[in-house]
């Protein structure tokens, strides 16, 4: 009885590491994966929907808060302070 509750215990852990290895990753949004060159690359990569629809909506995000934070420096015209 306890060598086959072993087992069973071995195998279960074993089997939830293997779990564990075979998710896959979901690349960080950054300027290189959300540019045009790898963002294709990387959609392709990713195998499942709920992958890729969270790095798409990853991608908008980061780009969105980019865009949000360039700014120009414009000088005061003279004498409007």
């Amino acid at each position: 009885m306890r060598h086959s509750l072993a087992r069973f215990s071995a195998a279960l852990s074993i089997v939830t590491l293997l779990a564990g290895c075979t998710e896959e990753k979901v690349p960080e949004p950054t300027a290189e994966n959300c540019g045009p060159e790898l963002y294709e690359k990387n959609l392709a990569s990713l195998s499942k929907d709920a992958n890729r629809n969270e790095f798409i909506a990853a991608c908008k995000s980061f780009l969105a808060s980019k865009k949000m934070t360039e700014w120009k420096f414009e000088k005061s015209p003279k004498g409007k302070y």
